[in-house]
């Protein structure tokens, strides 16, 4: 899974010639995928990442904040 703005990594890349032009090294900034264990959910009332809890409501799972106890849809 890649998130945007987070993990970004840097790629060196060696100079090289195609077809007698010589195109200059750089450095390549890109986005690296992230373990989906390492994501946070953000709750849409506290807008900050939180864990998530586990309600049952009549054989239903419910997820819930941990920080606020709002049901997360």
């Amino acid at each position: 899974m890649v998130v945007q703005g987070v993990n970004i990594r840097k790629k060196h890349q060696r100079s090289y010639t195609v077809g007698g032009q010589t195109v200059p090294g750089r450095i390549i900034e890109f986005e690296a995928p992230i373990h989906i264990s390492n994501v946070m959910l953000v709750c849409p009332q506290c807008n900050r990442p939180v864990r998530v809890g586990i309600r049952r409501e009549e054989g239903r799972r419910i997820r819930i904040c941990k920080r606020c106890g709002n049901e997360i849809g």
